[in-house]
């Protein structure tokens, strides 16, 4: 109930805040609606800047498009405003979706000078071309007025994009609410951790770039009833503008690059005085921000309130706090794909090269078999990390092939693993450090859980994404509490133990439902008490029925926990089988143990 009120009384004071601006002048309109199309353009960008890392200059070609694409459709085609309205978004959205596949080859830097580059040449067509009216621009369309029983309202130009503001900030806030935004997340900060739940994250960017696009032409639609449409209003500068709004209100909030989009818009309004000092002061308030306040507007004022409210402290460290055995193995066992052959994971003939003609695994062939611990060990520079990261779909073989569950997956990505029963951690742990263990450890069900992204932009009003984000918080913690770390749960894993971060990839690893895990030197920077920790662990995994395979250097533990282990030496096999036998093998010893 409290929830309802709350809305109702953002949703009425947001209609109130409309009708006011309806209601005023001319010039209070303009500098309103202006600043109410640059945050639907602030708020599309932050899409994919603040939620994937991906900087976009091209926003400012996008809006171009749309806004261009609505004045001339009007004027050639006599189309009215509402029908242009889906035709501009689904075609900004389609162009972005192939900006987004053709730019998203490169990433960083060169991301951003691809996009930058379209909306160059969008600057250039709109000034060259006789159809876009040159460098004086079109009349924008005319937007038609409310009846005679609401011109009470006011102007209705200004409801109607008020109101694709508020859709664009709904939108918004419902992906930030969903089960998506953690992935999207990961797909920022920790890419192998996304793709190795099963996320096809080039897939998700380059929609998540679509419906950003998709915006920034809605945002030209709206803009192209403020007047004439014209190359200047969409130059270079503008992409750079809207980058500014998204860092100065805060980069990846809700609210943010609303507050960016308000401050630079109207600055010049407001500081009405020599344009080289306008420039002078503004760019000095961006460096005292990028400087001092880094996380923006929105950020400084939610790290305000994080340290007003009272907080629990940090659990001491890691306990062995896991359930009972019997409740243990009930926990772990994962969900059964395809047939229960007696062998988990089968290589056969694998070479890989780096560097040709040197092999970093030299056809090697490895069985594992189903419910065991089987050990992958060898010196530095062996191919165990290699082995591993063409099992788990990073790389992919030369030559041989590699079956887990039964299923050939030599040629497919990471992101297929997880659906055919197979779930790995990494050397150092690839984590979202911003968010809790609990949001970590879930993002490891993704593939489990059906259309989360096709969900996400209307995730809070569906009664079945309700029961699916208290699934996916319920079996976080449950995984957490069957590693020992159930109190670490809401802690971020920026303020976390290195052991903790090792144990929640596992959790998180484990989350998912596979039948196999493999695991990469899990025991890495880990005490002796934290060692046992995790030897238990992986025993109760074996004993639930769960493949693990495990890469560590930690040559006793080893040979305690694992039932049989592999030896690699330069990329070949040395030889496989029980772990007594492979102990007292002469050739192991005289490469790897050193006798």
């Amino acid at each position: 109930m409290i929830r309802r009120a709350a809305v109702l009384v953002v949703v009425a004071g947001y209609a109130l805040i409309t009708l006011t601006v309806a209601r005023g002048s001319l010039y209070d309109q303009s500098l309103v609606l202006t600043a109410a199309c640059f945050g639907i353009l602030a708020i599309s960008l932050d899409m994919v800047a603040g939620m994937t890392g991906l900087y976009s200059l091209g926003h400012a070609g996008l809006f171009a498009v749309g806004a261009y694409a609505t004045t001339l459709l009007n004027l050639h085609q006599n189309m009215g405003v509402f029908t242009t309205l889906p035709i501009v978004v689904i075609g900004t959205g389609g162009l972005g979706l192939i900006i987004g596949s053709l730019s998203l080859r490169v990433s960083g830097l060169y991301f951003a000078i691809t996009t930058f580059i379209f909306t160059l040449v969008v600057g250039v067509l709109a000034s060259d071309l006789s159809i876009t009216g040159g460098l004086q621009g079109l009349p924008g369309p005319l937007f038609p007025n409310f009846p005679d029983s609401l011109t009470g309202l006011g102007s209705s130009v200004a409801w109607c994009i008020m109101l694709a503001l508020a859709l664009t900030i709904f939108l918004a806030w419902a992906i930030r609410r969903s089960a998506l935004h953690p992935v999207l997340l990961a797909i920022r900060d920790a890419e192998p951790f996304a793709a190795a739940a099963g996320v096809r994250t080039a897939v998700v960017k380059i929609g998540l770039f679509g419906l950003s696009a998709a915006l920034a032409g809605l945002a030209g639609w709206a803009f192209s009833f403020l007047g004439v449409v014209s190359p200047g209003q969409f130059s270079w500068n503008v992409s750079v503008s809207i980058l500014v709004m998204v860092i100065i209100g805060g980069i990846n909030t809700t609210v943010g690059p609303l507050i960016g989009a308000a401050f630079v818009s109207m600055f010049p309004a407001y500081v009405n005085f020599s344009a080289l000092w306008q420039e002078l002061l503004f760019g000095a308030l961006f460096v005292v921000v990028i400087v001092f306040v880094p996380q923006g507007v929105a950020g400084l004022l939610a790290q305000l309130w994080r340290r007003l409210r009272p907080r629990a402290g940090a659990p001491a460290g890691i306990t062995d706090d896991r359930p009972a055995t019997s409740t243990a193995k009930a926990g772990w066992a994962g969900e059964r794909v395809g047939g229960e052959s007696p062998v988990a994971v089968e290589c056969r003939g694998v070479t890989f090269s780096y560097l040709r003609p040197v092999n970093a695994v030299d056809g090697v062939d490895m069985v594992v078999r189903r419910g065991t611990i089987h050990g992958l060990i060898g010196p530095n520079g062996s191919g165990k990390s290699t082995l591993v990261n063409l099992i788990a779909g990073q790389h992919r073989p030369d030559a041989g092939t590699i079956r887990v569950n039964g299923a050939d997956l030599a040629g497919a990505g990471p992101w297929a693993r997880p659906r055919h029963g197979l779930a790995r951690t990494f050397q150092t742990a690839v984590l979202v450090k911003e968010l809790p263990a609990r949001s970590n450890v879930a993002i490891g069900r993704y593939a489990r859980v059906p259309h989360i992204a096709a969900r996400a932009p209307v995730w809070p009003l569906l009664p079945s994404a309700h029961r699916d984000s208290r699934a996916l918080a319920a079996q976080a913690d449950a995984a957490l509490a069957l590693v020992g770390m159930g109190a670490w749960a809401g802690q971020r894993v920026a303020q976390v133990p290195h052991g903790v971060e090792q144990l929640t990839q596992l959790a998180a690893a484990a989350v998912s439902g596979s039948r196999v895990l493999v695991l990469d030197e899990p025991l890495a920077g880990l005490s002796q008490n934290e060692v046992d920790h995790v030897a238990a662990i992986l025993r109760d995994l074996r004993d639930a029925g769960v493949t693990v395979i495990v890469i560590e250097h930690q040559v006793r533990f080893v040979f305690d926990v694992c039932d049989e282990v592999t030896v690699l030496s330069a990329g070949a096999l040395v030889t496989s089988g029980p772990a007594a036998e492979v102990r007292e093998n002469a050739r192991v010893r005289e490469v790897y143990l050193g006798q």
